[in-house]
């Protein structure tokens, strides 16, 4: 491949995963003879910063790696789909050499945290165009969420606990459900338009978040489309209940659950509120959402890439 690989890892992902990782992956390829450049993270936005700044110095990566969680691969594929459309071509390819608690996206392209399955990723898949998300301008990989999943994702930040993916927001949704209010919101898409009360809307460029959470199966990020999922106000009880089925997708035969499709669409509130994606809080309403076609091409498997559809 032309130009080597550039691996931007986070050193604390995962309980320090995201450094083994970094170095095992980096020591594979240099035993293949490949040119590789490991550059680790210190804080929020570094892996942006970084992989904008190595895209301006050297822009012949053949691959720009992404070791990490969620968080690190929205920061890095942001960069990406920026400087694909900005020069007009298609750039560098992303690699995922997933390490974090959820790893969503790698999980929905099929690729395994296992050093060794990473690295044959990189040198013997091929690059899929892929979709991206878009809050306010700034690109999310997996799904944006508002409502109780984004009160939920601000309890599991805040309190720093010591569990991790599912298990956190299990947790976190039990405790946050105790006073939660369910707010009016106003979307406004390809369905045409919503004004109800929301337990929570969610805007899925994959099928899962927060540790394989199946908020909406039937999610692909190679349609062009966001699949909304969006849950109407029950009792606390009968939402514990639902729960369980959220994390295997049985919950898209209850009542309560709806879905629809959509390229773009708006979203208001009568307070604000956050929205968080990717295990990190993104932007507030009033947001306009939106998917990006085929925003950056990530190396997967010659499997998934047969078995996928969409933006090629």
């Amino acid at each position: 491949m032309r130009g080597g690989f550039l691996i931007i890892a986070n050193p604390t992902s995962g309980r320090g995963r995201g450094r083994r990782i970094a170095e095992d992956v980096a020591s594979l390829l240099r035993s293949q003879g490949r040119h590789v450049e490991l550059e680790y993270t210190a804080r929020s936005g570094d892996a942006a910063f970084r992989a904008r700044s190595s895209l301006q110095e050297q822009a012949d990566w053949a691959c720009v790696v992404a070791c990490g969680g969620d968080g690190t691969v929205q920061e890095v594929a942001g960069s990406l789909a920026d400087h694909r459309a900005s020069i007009g071509d298609n750039g560098p390819a992303l690699g995922l050499a997933p390490a974090g608690r959820c790893n969503d996206f790698a999980r929905a392209l099929g690729i395994t945290p296992e050093s060794h399955a990473i690295v044959d990723v990189l040198t013997q898949g091929e690059p899929i165009a892929v979709d991206l998300g878009r809050v306010n301008g700034k690109y999310f990989c997996t799904v944006a969420t508002v409502g109780i999943d984004a009160e939920v994702s601000d309890f599991v930040d805040s309190m720093r606990m010591p569990l991790r993916g599912t298990a956190a927001y299990v947790y976190g949704a039990i405790c946050v459900l105790a006073t939660y209010q369910a707010p009016k919101l106003r979307m406004e898409g390809d369905f045409g338009v919503i004004e109800r009360e929301l337990l929570l809307a969610s805007s899925a460029n994959t099928s899962s978040y927060g540790g394989a959470i199946q908020i909406a199966p039937h999610a692909v990020p190679t349609d062009g489309q966001l699949d909304v999922c969006f849950v109407d106000p029950m009792p606390r009880l009968r939402a514990l209940r639902l729960l369980p089925k959220l994390m295997s997708g049985r919950h898209v035969t209850r009542p309560e659950v709806h879905f629809l499709q959509t390229r773009r669409m708006s979203v208001a509130a009568e307070r604000e509120l956050e929205i968080w994606a990717d295990g990190e809080r993104l932007a507030r309403t009033p947001a306009t959402i939106e998917v990006v076609p085929g925003a950056v091409r990530v190396l997967c498997s010659r499997r998934v890439l047969h078995a996928g559809r969409g933006h090629q």
